[in-house]
C-alpha cells in the first residue's frame, strides 16, 4: 500500500506545475531588478524619494522601470520601428519556448486591427475528419502554408503547402483553438464551428 495516495500525488504534481513556472518567473524578475538597481538608485537620488516606500523604494523603482521598458519595446514593435527584428526574435523564442506561442494566441484580441502576420486558426478537412491547424502564410493565388501542431506543445507538428482551390477548411477563433490544444481536445468544442453544406 502506497504511503501517498493517488489523489495526493495528483495534487502535489499539479502544485509542481504551478510552482515551477512561478519560481522561474521570480528568478528572472529578481535578476532584472539586480541589473536595474544602479539605475534605480540614481533615479531615487535625483528625485529624492528614499522614504516614499521605505526600504522597498528601490525595488518599486526597478519594477516600474521593467514595466516601462516592456511598454517602450512593445510600442516600438507596434509602430514598426523594429517590426522585422521583433518578428524574427518572436519566432526564435517560439522555437525555444513553444508555450509562449500558446500564451500569445490565447491573449490575442482577434477583433483588434493591426495583427498582420498573426496565424489564423482553422479546422482543415482531411478525408473524413478535420485537423486543428493554422494558416501561417496566405501565400499567393494558388498555395498557402498550413501548420498542423502536436498537442498540447506547438513546438512540433507538420507543415503543409496546400493548394487553395482544393483546400476545404472552416475558420475558428484562436481562443477555441488554444483551449482545444491545451486540453488534448477535451475543451473548446471546435466542431461547433463546422458549417454543414
Amino acid at each position: 500500500m502506497s504511503i501517498i495516495k493517488k489523489p495526493t500525488r495528483a495534487v502535489i504534481l499539479g502544485g509542481l506545475f504551478l510552482v515551477i513556472p512561478l519560481v522561474l518567473i521570480l528568478i528572472i524578475i529578481n535578476h532584472a531588478i539586480q541589473i536595474l538597481i544602479p539605475l534605480g538608485q540614481k533615479i531615487s537620488d535625483v528625485l529624492n524619494i528614499h522614504s516614499v516606500f521605505g526600504a522597498a523604494t528601490l525595488t518599486v523603482i526597478c519594477v516600474l522601470l521593467i514595466i516601462f521598458l516592456c511598454y517602450v519595446a512593445g510600442m516600438l514593435i507596434q509602430i514598426g520601428l523594429v517590426r522585422q527584428w521583433g518578428k524574427k526574435m518572436e519566432q526564435q523564442l517560439f522555437l525555444i519556448v513553444p508555450s509562449l506561442q500558446v500564451l500569445k494566441y490565447k491573449l490575442i484580441d482577434e477583433n483588434r486591427a493591426g495583427l498582420e502576420g498573426a496565424w489564423k486558426a482553422i479546422l482543415l478537412k482531411d478525408g473524413d475528419f478535420y485537423l486543428l491547424a493554422f494558416i501561417t502564410d496566405e501565400g499567393d493565388d494558388k498555395f498557402m502554408s498550413v501548420f498542423i501542431p502536436d498537442a498540447p506543445n506547438m513546438g512540433g507538428g507538420e507543415i503543409r503547402f496546400v493548394e487553395k482551390s482544393s483546400c476545404e477548411y472552416q475558420p475558428i477563433s484562436m481562443h477555441v483553438a488554444m483551449s482545444t490544444l491545451n486540453s488534448f481536445g477535451a475543451t473548446g468544442r471546435p466542431w461547433e464551428h463546422i458549417k454543414k453544406p
